[in-house]
């Protein structure tokens, strides 16, 4: 009796012990359950566990020799073993039919028995049953899988059951096993695997006792059914891990199914569950949760629910988004450490103590700016955290044509001293730079105020898309879209005139159109010199508007409501992989230009060839299109002035450059050369690794001042009035197609 243990054998409600030995086979335990439980074999499966192992599979003798190993080597006693039904289903059923005529056969294959159970075939048989008949030819052969619903499931087609799928919460079933299961996540851990445990198992719960050292749970229906069904559980002093001390883990009452709705899933146990994909991806949005919840794991949660999950694994994830200032000075170190030239500057006031705002600017971008046009596009937007702010951003343009971030900031708000300590830092950027800077931005005053202050000698160009905006409210609604959009459309082409007196025809026609009054209020206000090419005091390569520093915004829209060390560290890693990726593919091209400006040479060079060109001296040509114009080659100049805009050859100047039989590739602007795009991203920006971060106790660096509003906070900027298009609906065709029931004319 040395190798004997005692087996706790539970099956519903029913306990049974049972002494195991070494020589006992799994045909003899089969055998004394069926006898005991009343059960038949093969409607049965059996699991045993012990205090570190559940749930494990008893199939088979070498099933019986493993649980005694283990047994042994972990010193136990006794053994949980569990007794369940069996789920049998049928999948496949093959007939063979070996005689012509079915009906005699089937009367021989089934002859009549008084055990209706040893003739009836229905969902619960598996195996392969073979009946034949020696008497006669007839044979029939049924074999059985187990992962459909019906016999002859098969044959029913569309109409037959559904196949169903393995979700993931399957293993919560076996979360809560036997006494003495331990917990070593502690509390935490041990509630949140209850809660899996009866979401999976369909039953609903309730806490008697829930503390941090203790908990206590009973079935929900304890007193409407008097379910026996509870567990207790305690923390150990010696080493904090959780312990089940009592569990009856039987259920007495009626309706465990499982459901898809359940309220013990909540925020917190939706955390647990999406951890790992919100680690993966912190953009993740709480309806690509839902859908990952619903598809995976079988369960419906409503909206709220799955958003403040996600912001608890979140939290969980990145910590306290007050505790996150406190790793910005570590940050700024390590970051000058690692991209040495790298500009940083982290103000946190007079005293030290408090962030004020932060300025960053990577070696990358330095090196790389000198080989971009000498622009800059400058514009904030908010940052969506907890503590709020705005993120002050530089952009410039390479060659291609693509968003190149320069520098950004995160500050309180757009100021007049936030965007001047701004520019100031770029300005130290920059000392050494040697070009004229130009800028591009909207109207907002403590902009125009920081550069007119910072940069006084530097253009500043404002955006035409605003200006139209500001423009078309000087017009009330009754005027009518097409009105507004011919004033608009008026205002573009004086914006583009090309020469004073050009400017003055438009004018003139645009006070006209729009009413001399209204528009001389709107451009009273409005330098000329900021805005009109005829005016403008520098180069800025036709960049009218202030595009890419939206489509910088864009960029990083997703990230701003990450913790500031998360957001700061996420757009570093979204620079550090465009400059790889961008420096790769350059390394491919086989042009002169990078591909965007190579193919508008090619489009302009096509639309010219019929053109007659006269020489007037060896460097200035006539060209005699629709119009006739004059085109410089030695001063690169074009009466359409477009080349003097553009920064590379206009149509008529692309003729006269094949007619003289010259290089085309030496009269474009070296920003526009595929050797200048490589060089721009010929410096990277190199990894932080964070596996030597301090903890933040060490670093005192309290979170800015800021007072939260009620409600949930907006994610999205408010439209103006003109940027919100109202929806004409047909009232004859229903459709919202820019159309109304006068002018439909859909088929109905």
């Amino acid at each position: 009796m040395d190798d004997s243990r005692v087996a706790k054998c539970t099956y519903g409600a029913g306990t049974l012990m049972v002494i195991l030995s070494s020589t006992t086979t799994f045909d003899w335990l089969s055998n004394e359950f069926c006898s005991r439980f009343k059960l038949k074999l093969g409607h049965f499966e059996l699991r045993y566990s012990f205090t570190d192992c559940s749930n494990c599979l008893l199939e088979s003798d070498d099933d019986l020799k493993v649980m005694f190993m283990v047994c042994g080597l972990m010193k136990d006693q006794l053994i949980h073993i569990s007794v369940r039904d069996k789920a049998v289903v049928v999948n496949h059923v093959q007939a063979v039919y070996t005689d012509i005529i079915a009906s005699p056969f089937l009367l021989e294959a089934a002859p009549y028995n008084d055990n209706i159970e040893d003739t009836c075939i229905d969902s619960s048989v598996a195996g392969s049953i073979v009946e034949s008949n020696a008497a006669s030819s007839s044979c029939l052969s049924i074999d059985f899988d187990s992962t459909s619903s019906e016999f002859g499931n098969d044959y029913l087609g569309k109409y037959g059951s559904c196949g169903g799928r393995k979700y993931l919460s399957t293993d919560w079933e076996g979360y809560i096993t036997h006494e003495g299961q331990k917990f070593e996540g502690g509390v935490s851990e041990f509630r949140d695997k209850l809660a899996k445990y009866a979401i999976e198992n369909g039953f609903k719960m309730k806490y008697l006792k829930n503390e941090p050292r203790r908990v206590t749970a009973v079935c929900a229906k304890k007193e409407s059914d008097g379910c026996e069904w509870h567990v207790h559980a305690v923390n150990s002093n010696v080493n904090g891990f959780f312990y089940i001390k009592n569990l009856n883990n039987v259920h007495s009452c009626t309706g465990l199914i499982r459901e898809k709705s359940n309220k013990a899933m909540g925020s917190r146990l939706v955390s647990s569950i999406v951890k790992d994909k919100v680690r993966s991806n912190p953009l993740v949005r709480p309806i690509e949760l839902l859908t990952d919840l619903k598809e995976n794991y079988g369960l419906d949660i409503p909206y709220h629910v799955a958003w403040y999950g996600k912001e608890s694994a979140t939290k969980d994830l990145h910590g306290d988004e007050g505790l996150s200032y406190a790793h910005l000075p570590w940050y700024v170190d390590v970051l000058k450490a690692s991209n040495v030239g790298s500009h940083c500057v982290l103000d946190c006031g007079e005293d030290g103590s408090r962030f004020q705002r932060i300025f960053i600017c990577f070696k990358a971008s330095i090196d790389g700016f000198r080989w971009c046009r000498p622009m800059l596009f400058i514009d904030g937007t908010f940052v969506t955290n907890k503590y709020k702010g705005t993120l002050l951003g530089a952009t410039a343009k390479n060659g291609n044509k693509e968003v190149f971030p320069f520098a950004f900031a995160i500050v309180s708000g757009e100021t007049v001293d936030n965007w001047r300590w701004f520019l100031q830092r770029i300005s130290e950027v920059l000392v050494d730079e040697g070009r004229q800077l130009t800028f591009i931005s909207d109207r907002h005053g403590a902009i125009i105020d920081a550069v007119r202050t910072v940069f006084p000698s530097s253009p500043h160009g404002f955006c035409l898309y605003h200006l139209k905006d500001n423009l078309k409210k000087k017009y009330p609604h009754s005027v009518g879209s097409s009105f507004k959009d011919h004033i608009l459309w008026l205002f573009c082409k004086l914006l583009y005139a090309p020469t004073v007196e050009e400017y003055q025809e438009r004018l003139k026609k645009l006070r006209d159109d729009g009413g001399a009054t209204i528009i001389d209020k709107f451009l009273a206000d409005l330098p000329v010199q900021n805005f009109a090419n005829a005016y403008f005091p520098g180069k800025r390569y036709g960049e009218v508007s202030n595009a890419l520093s939206e489509s910088f915004n864009s960029w990083i829209k997703e990230v701003r409501r990450l913790p500031i060390y998360e957001l700061i560290d996420t757009i570093r890693i979204k620079m550090m992989e465009m400059i790889s990726r961008r420096k790769l593919a350059s390394e491919k091209w086989c042009s002169v230009l990078c591909p965007v400006i190579e193919d508008e040479l090619k489009n302009l060079a096509s639309k010219g060839r019929h053109w007659r060109i006269c020489r007037a001296s060896e460097s200035v040509f006539e060209v005699h299109a629709d119009l006739s114009v004059m085109v410089n080659l030695d001063e690169r100049f074009c009466s359409c002035y477009q080349w003097q805009l553009l920064g590379f050859p206009c149509q008529h100047a692309i003729q006269v450059i094949h007619h003289s039989r010259l290089c085309l590739y030496d009269f474009v602007d070296e920003y526009y050369k595929a050797d200048f795009y490589r060089a721009t991203y010929a410096t990277p920006i190199f990894p932080i690794p964070d596996i030597e971060k301090p903890p933040p106790g060490d670093v005192v660096l309290l979170p800015p001042h800021t007072r939260k509003p009620p409600g949930r906070p907006p994610t999205k900027r408010f439209k103006s009035s003109s940027e919100t298009k109202r929806q004409v609906k047909c009232k004859r065709c229903g459709a919202c197609d820019r159309h109304n029931r006068r002018t439909c004319k859909a088929p109905i």
